[in-house]
């Protein structure tokens, strides 16, 4: 009797574990577009991102009954090149516990919310394909943000006047409640490459080649954030609109140290990861090509919010990706080869 009610005990921890991991939220579980409506101040929100405080407003939404709904939340700017450079600002979005409570927000203390840089007419499709690099790296790992694509109304108040945009945006899970989900805990400094666990630091590199991302650092946590768990450093991408899948006309090729990478383009592939044991790289390199027909099936998940010549370029792109894995001399050159040294 005694060893059935121990079997019960770890079946209901191992079950509260996977719930957590999986992360009940239906805020996230549900991956049906969510139209929000807000009103903003621009120039408050790049003050309030330099002095750490949030204004208060107003967040509108529609349940997945249609029915309409607001929570109270605070907003500050956020980012730096976006914050400086983007017509539309990158948004940290704080909501107070007895706020979101009974809302579709309950249990979610902070968000971001990414939005187009420029009002242009690709907007919408470049933010798409933001959120397609966020679902690969999902099926990646499960060290992930999970995320949801949001149909925005913006009022922007200019004094006396308003201007109103409609646009598609990115939510993006908060590193405190993504690491809830592992039990582990974020981290703020920097780190050795040597640091981090090796098999989710190559997993991290050979994704960031597949979406030809060279905008980030592990070690100083740009466009990375990391989790310590089970004495493991791991780190976690976001923020792809420098990728070339994502090819963004104001994207530029990454300064490293001061000096310009060997790639003229964001298009242009270059394998900016770390120096693993071979045994290990290859582990990586098939894994990810067992994976390749559900990479490539993401981009038509998307069929309804992108045009068919994007998903067929998208899908194309991604496939250059896997003739770089799947061809040992040229894997050995533009991968085994010229990978970072650990430090």
């Amino acid at each position: 009797m005694l060893k059935k009610i121990e079997l019960v005990i770890l079946l209901l921890a191992l079950i509260i574990q996977l719930d957590a991991q999986t992360g009940k939220d239906p805020l996230f579980d549900d991956q049906r577009p969510l139209n929000i409506a807000l009103t903003v101040t621009n120039k408050e929100l790049k003050k309030a991102k330099e002095d750490s405080v949030y204004i208060g407003h107003m967040l509108f939404y529609k349940d997945a009954e249609g029915n309409a709904d607001s929570v109270k939340v605070g907003l500050k700017g956020r980012g730096n090149f976006r914050l400086n450079q983007c017509y539309f600002i990158p948004l940290k979005i704080k909501i107070k516990k007895k706020d979101a409570k009974g809302t579709l927000f309950e249990g979610n203390k902070k968000l971001k919310l990414v939005l187009p840089c420029l009002n242009q007419r690709s907007k919408d499709i470049l933010i798409v394909r933001e959120l397609i690099c966020y679902k690969l790296y999902e099926e990646v790992t499960d060290y992930a943000f999970r995320t949801r694509l949001i149909n925005l109304d913006i009022t922007e108040l200019r004094g006396k006047k308003s201007r109103n945009f409609q646009t598609k945006g990115i939510l993006v899970e908060d590193l405190d409640k993504l690491a809830k989900r592992f039990d582990a805990k974020p981290v703020k400094n920097s780190l050795r490459s040597s640091s981090f666990q090796d098999t989710a630091s190559l997993r991290f590199d050979f994704f960031q080649l597949m979406i030809s991302n060279t905008d980030w650092s592990k070690s100083f946590q740009h466009n990375a954030k990391v989790i310590y768990h089970q004495l493991y450093y791991i780190p976690i991408p976001y923020d792809f609109d420098m990728a070339g899948l994502v090819d963004a006309p104001y994207s530029t090729v990454s300064q490293i140290n001061g000096e310009q990478l060997p790639i003229s383009s964001v298009r242009e592939r270059l394998y900016r990861g770390d120096c693993r044991p071979k045994e290990l790289t290859e582990f990586v390199r098939r894994e990810f090509i067992s994976k390749k027909a559900r990479f490539l099936a993401i981009p038509s998940g998307f069929k309804s919010e992108l045009p068919d010549r994007d998903v067929r370029n998208m899908e194309a792109y991604l496939n250059d990706f896997f003739k770089i894995l799947e061809n040992d001399r040229v894997f050995a050159r533009e991968v085994a080869e010229i990978c970072q040294a650990l430090n």
